[in-house]
């Protein structure tokens, strides 16, 4: 089942599922020291994939000139199972449904360049380490 939630309506178990799959695929898996719990969270969206309890697919999405969606990820019990499309799109539809006409921006890692172009997303920055892994700025416009 499909959540979209404000900092304040995710349940205090959700928050922290969110929070510790983040840490476990970016900074443990991915080994990317840097600082996750960044201030921003509390006035983004919460977009994921829950069922039995489990949070499958999380994506965080934020407004300000541009919506930015980040903080993609999937549970890795769930990997090869399409989530990782599933949430991105989901998160891509729901940010042309709430926010027409705006631009939606990411920051991908340079391997995944081609997953996002599949979703017409175009490069528009030079590649840039972000802790050890290099990142690109897309963006797809209305």
């Amino acid at each position: 089942m499909w959540y979209v939630k404000q900092y304040d309506e995710l349940e205090l178990d959700e928050l922290e599922e969110i929070l510790g799959l983040r840490q476990d695929i970016f900074i443990m898996e991915q080994e990317s020291f840097f600082r996750d719990i960044d201030g921003r969270d509390q006035g983004a969206i919460h977009v994921f994939h829950k069922k039995d309890g489990t949070i499958k697919a999380y994506c965080r999405m934020e407004e300000t000139d541009h919506v930015y969606i980040g903080r993609v990820i999937v549970n890795p019990e769930f990997r090869g199972e399409g989530f990782g499309r599933e949430i991105f799109r989901y998160g891509v539809e729901l940010a042309k449904e709430r926010h027409p006409g705006k631009v939606i921006r990411i920051t991908a890692m340079s391997y995944l360049t081609d997953f996002y172009k599949s979703f017409g997303f175009t490069a528009i920055s030079e590649e840039y380490d972000i802790a050890g892994h290099d990142h690109i700025d897309m963006e797809l416009t209305p």
